[in-house]
């Protein structure tokens, strides 16, 4: 066994009990809760109004650390999400301790298509290289998130426990970065409308004649939209579509789906996968973080596996 430890971001989903049972260092990301005085407003544009109350919050330290319920409660009732990147100061933080140790890290990164995470952690990494000569500290931009940067960190402790060194595993995990795939519906489209993933006409077209868009990640790591479909029904047969056209010749005998307190949907989703596609063996259910939940919203479904290389996105 390779002697490096592997690390993620708050932003990476992995099967419940396994960062605790691999080692897996995992840095906090901040973000706000606007709470709503009184009743809730929304406007057409799935802004709210009236008078709020700002809570800063982290994904390691509020109330909501276990209780993922109670967060997207919270959101249902109104409350105004806004995220920050990982930075490297947190980042060190998180890492330091491993490094002084005399290990090596191999940090799992948040895209970098969303988020200057990435950028955060190389920062970091060459500032703990600079304190500790000697040892290296790796970064892969996932150009992913949740549930399939969940997967890129399963891989890379796989990887690591077979033996690949560090420079391998770092080296295979950026060249096949593409090709972990993400989709997912948003419960309410005016949270991903806030975010700015999609434009004020596509929440206006989806809300008026009740579509849901499913959203993917391209081949930069970047949000778009992947398919615009009506009822519910017709959104589990895409994800399967998506799904039989994208894995490929990839090993799909375990995959992740997740969801934002949808945990009926997200079983419907899981029994029809398992029988239209017999060689997927596990699925691992998760909820979606607290970082992305917040633009994605309650009652959201996701789908995450590997596959195909993912093509960039031209509008």
């Amino acid at each position: 066994m390779s002697n490096y430890i592997v690390s993620s971001d708050a932003c990476g989903d992995m099967p419940e009990g396994f960062a605790e049972k691999y080692q897996i260092p995992v840095v906090p990301m901040p973000y706000t809760l606007n709470m709503p005085k009184g009743e809730k407003k929304t406007s057409f544009f799935g802004k709210a109004n009236g008078e709020f109350d700002l809570v800063e919050c982290r994904t390691d330290t509020t109330g909501f650390l276990g209780n993922m319920k109670g967060f997207f409660d919270t959101l249902r009732s109104g409350a105004i999400p806004k995220t920050s990147q990982a930075n490297a100061e947190d980042t060190m933080a998180v890492l330091e301790p491993y490094v002084k140790e005399g290990n090596d890290v191999l940090h799992i990164a948040f895209s970098s298509g969303m988020s200057g995470s990435y950028n955060s952690a190389c920062i970091a990494a060459e500032e703990l290289m600079d304190r500790y000569p000697g040892r290296k500290i790796m970064v892969v931009d996932s150009l992913s998130g949740v549930g399939s940067e969940g997967i890129m960190v399963m891989d890379a402790v796989k990887m690591r426990d077979e033996g690949k060194t560090i420079e391998e595993a770092h080296a295979a995990l950026t060249a096949a970065n593409k090709c972990y795939h993400a989709y997912f519906t948003v419960g309410d489209v005016g949270f991903i409308a806030r975010s700015g993933r999609i434009s004020s006409f596509e929440y206006m077209f989806a809300t008026l004649l009740n579509i849901t868009i499913i959203l993917g990640l391209d081949g930069e790591g970047k949000v778009f939209p992947a398919a615009k479909v009506r009822g519910t029904k017709n959104v589990y047969k895409k994800f399967l579509e998506l799904f039989e056209t994208l894995k490929g010749d990839a090993d799909n005998s375990e995959i992740i789906l997740s969801h934002g307190d949808n945990p009926e949907g997200i079983k419907i989703l899981g029994d029809m996968m398992t029988e239209k596609f017999p060689d997927v063996k596990h699925i691992d259910y998760t909820y979606v973080n607290q970082m992305v939940g917040c633009n994605s919203g309650p009652n959201s479904l996701a789908i995450f596996f590997k596959g195909k290389e993912r093509a960039i996105y031209n509008k």
